[in-house]
């Protein structure tokens, strides 16, 4: 077996090793992976915390010693907190920039550090995020307006079930990548009125797939990614758009996570 983390701000992860395949996910900054296979410039990785692999421009991987791998997998999660900000390498003095959300490995006042290169990071991080859903929910808001993007995981792009886990890993909780697997998670709420703000709702599509999740709000509101993260009502039938006048989601199910 060998290791890798992503030593770049992004990586698009495809599903084929090509420029011009669909973009299953985005790796960030930090992310651990294991290496299946290395074609040509890809490279072939699964997903160290969940169950995802895809192929990414083998630039954009660090190799990783299983030692320093397993302590870094091991350590719990530190996470850029700010919408964007920096790394100084601390030899060559060069930035490298994050977005929300990126991972800092190693992290240790002020200075993250993997592959024998060493930065200091020029943010904030997670740290001071509070573990109650009130609080998940106003990091939520900090996404509005993002555009939609398949795959995504940052305010520069994201997609509905990438903006739930990137809410709550920032809150020190990791959710699977997609929206049916994340359903599996947590207790059912039986009713729309018994939930809380930083619950999460699912739909589901005609043949009865969960395809489309959001974190409620108060006010009988949901915020989601459809077309960019955005605020829409809520009901026991779903999403309803005012601007359309109509339902774009049917709720399936409501489940509280903590």
């Amino acid at each position: 077996m060998e290791y890798g983390i992503c030593q770049v701000v992004l990586s698009p992860g495809r599903t084929e090793p090509a420029d011009q395949s669909e973009i299953q996910l985005q790796l960030v900054f930090g992310d651990l992976v294991y290496v299946i296979e290395v074609r040509n410039n890809w490279t072939h990785i699964k997903m160290a915390k969940y169950a995802y692999s895809c192929w990414v421009d083998s630039k954009h991987i660090c190799a990783l010693l299983e030692e320093e791998f397993n302590q870094i997998y091991s350590q719990k999660e530190v996470r850029v907190r700010d919408i964007s900000s920096s790394l100084r390498e601390v030899e060559t003095k060069e930035i490298t920039h994050l977005v929300k959300g990126c991972l800092l490995p190693n992290f240790d006042n002020g200075f993250t550090s993997f592959c024998s290169q060493r930065y200091e990071f020029l943010g904030t991080t997670n740290h001071a995020c509070i573990q109650e859903k009130e609080e998940l929910a106003r990091t939520a808001m900090e996404y509005v307006n993002a555009p939609y993007l398949w795959g995504g995981t940052s305010p520069f792009g994201i997609d509905c079930s990438g903006l739930t886990q990137m809410c709550y890993a920032l809150h020190g909780f990791q959710l699977p990548r997609d929206a049916k697997d994340q359903a599996l998670m947590g207790e059912t709420v039986d009713f729309l009125e018994e939930a809380e703000p930083g619950d999460l709702a699912y739909f589901d599509n005609q043949e009865g797939v969960i395809t489309h999740v959001g974190i409620l709000i108060e006010g009988n509101k949901i915020i989601h990614a459809s077309g960019k993260v955005r605020i829409d009502k809520i009901d026991h039938e779903g999403i309803y758009r005012e601007d359309w006048e109509k339902y774009t989601h049917k709720l399936r199910i409501i489940k509280k996570l903590f």
